[in-house]
């Protein structure tokens, strides 16, 4: 029987090419972002821009949206990951239960996020350097309120809610992961049940439909929430209840992960297997 260990292994390896590969794309966007600039001496690219005409100052305005926007590329990459082993005929040659392999699948690609998150760090603090000096390190990780001490120009976290940024920052990845798993499923689960020959743009609609439906709760319930964070923000006293946050997504993310692995042993598994 092969052990969680294992089956985390052969998923690293599959995840671990594509985090290789979008690193360097992150560093050629950098380094030829920074050439642009120092020869055109242009600051203002697109969505990249600066006030003050310098390359240090440029990175120190930008490093956020450039890592935000690969982040999101990662991100999407590891979803495709994680669905096109999820519904894989090879995977069940594994003598191994599915709801294993789907969680070392999740594990695998939340850790991969985190790797990925940390390497951008590093590239950051380097263009840093020039305008911040050895305090770099912990002026990147402010930038996203993931350092408990405050620089100018960018806004305050607390010594405590801090940890609750990085907690936060976990749930959110993994919302999107079973979200994204849940919706790959429930989508096969209705295709393969629809009385004629399901094909791909009936799936893709399927899809669209899925996600349309789950924004649409989500923008009827997190109003709500904030309106109750809001309520409660004076009681409570506390500047940035992202606690709140916590708790709600780790809520969502039981509810959401237990269905997906109801979902992998009571319709996937066996509609795979008997391809």
């Amino acid at each position: 029987m092969t052990n969680f260990g294992q089956l985390f292994k052969q998923m690293w390896s599959q995840k671990w090419k594509y985090l290789y590969l979008i690193f360097l794309i992150n560093l050629f966007a950098v380094v030829f972002i920074s050439v642009f600039a120092l020869i055109t001496k242009n600051y203002n690219l697109f969505f990249f821009y600066s006030t003050d005409h310098d390359l240090g100052h440029f990175w120190q305005s930008n490093f956020i949206n450039l890592t935000m926007l690969f982040d999101l590329a990662f991100c999407a990459t590891m979803c495709w990951q994680n669905e096109k082993i999820n519904t894989s005929q090879t995977r069940h040659l594994i003598p191994v239960d599915d709801r294993k392999i789907y969680i070392a699948n999740i594990t695998s690609s939340l850790i991969a996020c985190g790797v990925f998150f940390f390497l951008q760090q590093v590239v950051n603090t380097i263009l840093l350097i020039p305008t911040q000096g050895m305090q770099s390190l912990a002026y990147v990780f402010q930038g996203f309120g993931l350092y408990p001490r405050t620089f100018p120009g960018i806004t305050n976290s607390s010594q405590t809610s801090f940890i609750f940024y990085w907690f936060f920052i976990v749930l959110i990845i993994l919302s999107i992961y079973f979200f994204v798993s849940l919706i790959n499923f429930v989508s096969k689960i209705i295709s393969d049940e629809l009385p004629f020959k399901s094909t791909l743009w009936i799936r893709l609609l399927i899809i669209a439909v899925l996600v349309i439906t789950g924004v649409y709760l989500a923008s009827i319930i997190l109003p709500h929430l904030e309106n109750f964070i809001d309520a409660k923000q004076r009681t409570l006293q506390i500047y940035d209840p992202v606690w709140l946050d916590d708790i709600f997504l780790v809520g969502i993310n039981i509810i959401v992960g237990l269905l997906d692995l109801w979902l992998v042993k009571k319709w996937i598994e066996p509609k795979i297997v008997n391809r």
